[in-house]
C-alpha cells in the first residue's frame, strides 16, 4: 500500500510539473518582470540587483494553508543551495511587519521575505493562486513556474526538476 501511495504521489507531482511546464513553456525564456519590494527590515530589494544569480520567487500568504505546509521543506531546501542561488518569499499577507516576523519565527523561516500586500508583483507574474513559485535564471529569464505547493526536499523532485534540468551543482538533500 505504501509503495502504491508513493507511486501515486510521484505521478501527481510529475503531472503537476508537466501541466506547469505547459504554462512554464510559454513563460520559458521570457524576461522576468522587474520589481522593487521591501523586506521586513525595510530594505528595498530590486530584482535587477540579483542578475547573475538563480532566483526562486515563492509567492505565499500567512492565511494560506498549503503555503504553511510547504514552508518547512522550502526552508530546508534553501539552506542546501549553492552560493549563486537566492530564495525570496513574497508575502501577500496584509499583516504588519511584527506579525509577519512572529509568524516566520514560529516556523523557523530564514530565507528572505519581501512584502507584496496588494499582489502587484504577483499580478505581473501571472500568479493565479498560492503558493506559486517562479525560477529565474542568472540572465533574468523565467525558467519554470510551479503552481501549488511542492515538497522541496523530495529526492524525485530535486533529481528531475532541479539537479538534472537546471542546477547541475545542486546535490540532493
Amino acid at each position: 500500500m505504501k509503495r502504491c501511495l508513493r507511486h501515486v504521489v510521484i505521478l501527481a507531482v510529475s503531472f503537476a510539473f508537466w501541466s506547469v511546464s505547459g504554462s512554464g513553456a510559454m513563460a520559458a525564456m521570457k524576461i522576468a518582470p522587474d520589481f522593487r519590494l521591501h523586506d521586513l527590515s525595510g530594505n528595498v530589494v530590486h530584482l535587477e540587483q540579483l542578475r547573475g544569480r538563480w532566483v526562486l520567487l515563492n509567492f505565499w500568504a500567512t492565511w494560506c494553508s498549503p503555503c504553511r505546509k510547504e514552508m518547512p521543506s522550502l526552508e530546508t531546501f534553501s539552506k542546501h543551495l549553492p552560493g549563486k542561488f537566492t530564495v525570496l518569499g513574497i508575502s501577500e499577507s496584509l499583516s504588519g511587519d511584527s506579525d509577519l516576523r512572529t509568524f516566520l519565527s514560529q516556523r523557523h523561516v530564514t530565507y528572505r521575505i519581501l512584502k507584496d500586500p496588494f499582489g502587484t508583483v504577483a499580478d505581473n507574474y501571472g500568479v493565479k493562486g498560492l503558493p506559486d513559485s517562479v525560477l529565474i535564471d542568472p540572465e533574468g529569464r523565467i525558467r519554470w513556474v510551479i503552481e501549488g505547493a511542492v515538497d522541496w526536499t523530495d529526492p524525485v523532485f530535486q533529481r528531475n526538476y532541479i539537479h538534472n534540468l537546471i542546477l547541475k551543482s545542486v546535490k540532493p538533500i
